[in-house]
């Protein structure tokens, strides 16, 4: 598979993440705004990693910088999506869904990862 169709799919993906959380954001109590505030703000920000990947096309090791950020940022909003399990402000079925979609996500991105490697390691 083509680096362009990993890069579509990882955008995809993360879109239909998003969108299936943010339509339980609203069972968040209002105490937990700060909860909220990180998941929103995190949200924003792995969808910004994936278009500086994708405008960064010449330098593959600022591309690479833009996948860690995104693995990073991917990684904390799985911990506060197990912190809202937790605190049970999402049912297990709803974990269930939002971490086959995680797991996808993951696939995903580590193939644009060794799709990038393999464009450093062709230019060095």
């Amino acid at each position: 598979m083509e680096e362009g169709k990993f890069k579509f799919n990882l955008l995809d993906s993360t879109n239909k993440l998003i969108n299936y959380f943010n339509n339980l954001l609203p069972n968040l109590p209002k105490k937990e705004v700060i909860l909220k505030q990180n998941i929103e703000k995190t949200q924003y920000e792995l969808i910004e990693c994936i278009f500086y990947f994708n405008v960064n096309s010449g330098s593959p090791r600022i591309r690479e910088k833009y996948l860690k950020d995104f693995h990073v940022k991917l990684s904390m909003y799985d911990m506060y999506i197990r912190i809202c399990y937790k605190k049970r402000y999402i049912s297990k079925h709803q974990l269930e869904c939002i971490s086959r979609l995680l797991i996808i996500i993951k696939k995903l991105l580590y193939g644009v990862i060794r799709s990038n490697k393999n464009v450093v390691s062709k230019n060095t």
